[in-house]
């Protein structure tokens, strides 16, 4: 493939995956696909306008404002998850096609309830973020399975009722992957797995208050860049507990 323009290949490459990122790799085999149809039709090189043409049609600039309340969204996930050491940042971003994401390396992890609960944290911040900085909250969180809030209440869900850290019977393995109709059927386990989120959603809260500039920093060089990686991601970010 011959791209052609100012920029030098890694650049454009990287500029690509990250507005690339969350596509599938049948989604991106159409559209290089599709932009080669393109430019044979217009008998010359594919081109990285080609590129971004066709990612521009998967997801269409946002407005301002709403550019900059997902910047926001996002930078309050990404500080807490390094205020809280989940791991390793590799890419934030606000331009993917499925909207914002945090990306990070996988690593091992014990699965401890301390550590979980960390995760039901960094969930929530980046509605936090906005309640917080933006004095509103987005129905962004919120949706389909994929969502912060579909994310979080599983997560609550499977540890009360499927990791043995149930606040009763927790030793009682109710059927993983089929028990979500307890939330509708067991008042008792709604309750527990909302106070889980109601607790978390507190300490995400504290957590953006806590690093207001650190968030609101990183959110301005999102809205303006559209993604950042791991070397872009430096301490000035952010001070972990302890340094």
């Amino acid at each position: 493939m011959e791209l052609t323009g100012d920029q030098g290949a890694e650049t454009i490459l990287r500029a690509l995956a990250r507005r690339a990122s969350g596509l599938s790799g049948a989604d991106i085999e159409r559209l290089v696909r599709e932009a080669r149809q393109v430019a044979r039709r217009e008998r010359r090189p594919l081109s990285w306008d080609d590129l971004t043409r066709r990612l521009g049609f998967l997801k269409p600039p946002l407005p301002e404002n709403l550019r900059w309340r997902a910047a926001v969204h996002e930078a309050g996930h990404a500080v807490a998850g390094m205020v809280l050491g989940l791991g390793e940042i590799v890419l934030v971003t606000i331009d993917a096609p499925d909207g914002g994401m945090v990306v990070y390396e996988e690593t091992p992890a014990e699965e401890t309830e301390e550590h979980l609960n960390a995760r039901l944290v960094a969930h929530l911040a980046g509605r936090a973020a906005e309640e917080v900085i933006l004095g509103s909250c987005s129905a962004g969180s919120g949706g389909d399975h994929r969502s912060d809030l579909a994310a979080a209440t599983q997560l609550a869900l499977n540890m009360e009722t499927a990791f043995g850290f149930g606040a009763d019977k927790p030793l009682l393995h109710l059927n993983s992957g089929k028990h979500e109709a307890a939330l509708v059927y067991r008042r008792d386990i709604a309750e527990r797995v909302n106070r889980r989120l109601e607790s978390a959603y507190g300490e995400a809260r504290e957590i953006v208050r806590e690093h207001r500039e650190a968030v609101l920093k990183l959110a301005v060089s999102l809205k303006v860049q559209g993604a950042l990686e791991a070397q872009q991601l430096t301490p000035e970010f952010v001070e972990r507990p302890g340094k």
